[in-house]
């Protein structure tokens, strides 16, 4: 079922999460950020568990972060091999991680027993009450470099998008007259670039609605809304949904109503488009992208009127 389909899409962990280069970058960042904080904040007072001076515990401590990098490394390396031949969804990847801080904790509990003299190494009691402190400040020392990981990689993952946007060339530098073809390849409307608001399919056609003279036309053109999409591949008229491309140079808003979202047009009396799950976050950086080029245009126009 497609609703079924898309729903597994759209629950699927985002590709920069399961990178190789960001997992070794998560794992680097991790250790580091593990080594500074357990030399600063001392957790259960262990620099007094036994009489050693501050070099030595930072040695101490870095056997203990080595150990811990060491286990998440491996877990890290078993998801990307999981993720060559499986997907990865959201829940799994956030079951994945709260087992990794289990397996830490583990680690970690069994080495504050063997440790702490006050400590029975295999008292049940004294392991329990071990493990839930520690579980506090494992949760602490790992989830906050995952956290500051995951907002890099996201912003980052973002700017490439963007990038990959201004590198395809005329990304609105391109035509300034688009010519329209039927299913033939026979040339059936020509109109000025920023004169297209947007495009709806309609059975074999596409509805073009464009401004003439500050009024809204319509035109019916027999062909494919994927044929058309491939033809304006390097322009700021985006697929938005399976039956709407729209002109994002005229998009003023992006929005989310109910479960629903839709962009809005600066062409009074236009309809809400709307814009599918599966096209959300193409249309959002569509929006940021040509959006912040009109506004650079617009001033442009401006200054040299101004000057």
């Amino acid at each position: 079922m497609p609703s079924e389909k898309n729903k597994n899409k759209k629950s699927k962990v985002a590709g920069y999460m399961i990178e190789r280069s960001n997992l070794v970058k998560l794992v680097i960042f991790t250790g580091l950020f593990s080594l500074v904080f357990v030399n600063l904040y001392k957790p259960f007072s262990s620099d007094r568990w036994i009489d050693i001076s501050s070099t030595q515990y930072f040695l101490y401590s870095c056997v203990i972060v080595f150990i811990g990098i060491a286990v998440i490394a491996v877990s890290r390396y078993l998801m990307n091999l999981f993720v060559r031949r499986f997907s990865l969804n959201n829940i799994e990847y956030a079951i994945w991680v709260i087992l990794e801080l289990v397996i830490l904790s583990g680690f970690y509990t069994l080495y504050v027993l063997w440790m702490r003299s006050d400590l029975q190494f295999w008292s049940l009691e004294d392991a329990v009450i071990a493990f839930r402190d520690i579980n506090i400040n494992t949760f602490l020392v790992v989830f906050f470099p995952y956290l500051i990981s995951w907002l890099y990689f996201a912003y980052d993952d973002k700017n490439k998008r963007i990038r990959e946007l201004e590198k395809r060339g005329v990304v609105r530098n391109g035509p300034s007259v688009l010519h329209f073809n039927d299913d033939k390849g026979g040339q059936r409307l020509s109109v000025a670039f920023e004169a297209v608001v947007y495009l709806e399919s309609a059975d074999n056609y596409i509805e073009i609605n464009y401004l003439l003279q500050g009024k809204m036309e319509k035109f019916m053109l027999r062909n494919s809304m994927k044929r058309t999409e491939l033809e304006l591949t390097e322009t700021a008229i985006q697929r938005c949904h399976r039956s709407y491309m729209v002109n994002f140079e005229h998009v003023t808003s992006l929005h989310k109503d109910g479960d629903d979202f839709f962009v809005e047009m600066d062409v009074p009396d236009t309809k809400r488009i709307p814009v599918s799950k599966t096209y959300v976050q193409k249309a959002t950086e569509a929006f940021a992208y040509f959006g912040r080029r009109k506004a650079i245009s617009l001033h442009e126009v401006t200054y040299k009127d101004n000057v």
